[in-house]
């Protein structure tokens, strides 16, 4: 694969545009409704049933959020997909055609973007100022290869499953 090459030319099928915002969604999705539940059933077991009832909810919800970040860990490291591309038919590759390694997906797919973010807020004393990154890197998915920046600096593709 030739990173430089329309989509239109690899030897594989890249994911649409759309199956890949649908993908961040249900990722998204997967660990905000038990972070919502979590802020509203922590202060209702508080009041009704004091300290150790929240203690219980909140360990709950824990135990469930880091369910499901190891699921997500197991999934990229096993088939270079998320629960969200999983669900719509879609998975990451390298240039080579191999799954990314975890390495790859974390340092060079996303800390490097955290960390960019993070270090505009604090020059600029604006918080929410950093997510412009975030925006920029999710703009590039309108080039002809369909590939986001993180995906140029990770050297990745996603492809239909």
């Amino acid at each position: 694969m030739n990173p430089s090459q329309s989509q239109d030319t690899y030897e594989v099928e890249a994911a649409t545009r759309l199956s890949r915002l649908g993908a961040a969604v249900v990722d998204g999705l997967a660990f905000a409704v038990p972070a919502i539940a979590m802020a509203i059933l922590v202060p209702l077991a508080m009041v009704s049933g004091g300290v150790g009832s929240m203690m219980i909810v909140l360990v709950l919800a824990m135990l469930i959020l880091l369910g499901l970040l190891i699921a997500q860990i197991v999934l990229l490291v096993k088939h270079g997909q998320t629960l969200g591309k999983r669900a719509l038919r879609i998975r990451m590759i390298t240039s080579s055609g191999e799954t990314p390694s975890l390495w790859r997906v974390f340092f060079l797919r996303w800390l490097p973007f955290v960390v960019v973010a993070g270090v505009i807020e604090m020059v600029f004393k604006v918080k929410g100022l950093g997510n412009i990154i975030h925006v920029a890197d999710a703009l590039l998915i309108f080039q002809a290869t369909r590939r986001c920046l993180h995906d140029l600096f990770a050297d990745t593709h996603v492809i239909k499953a």
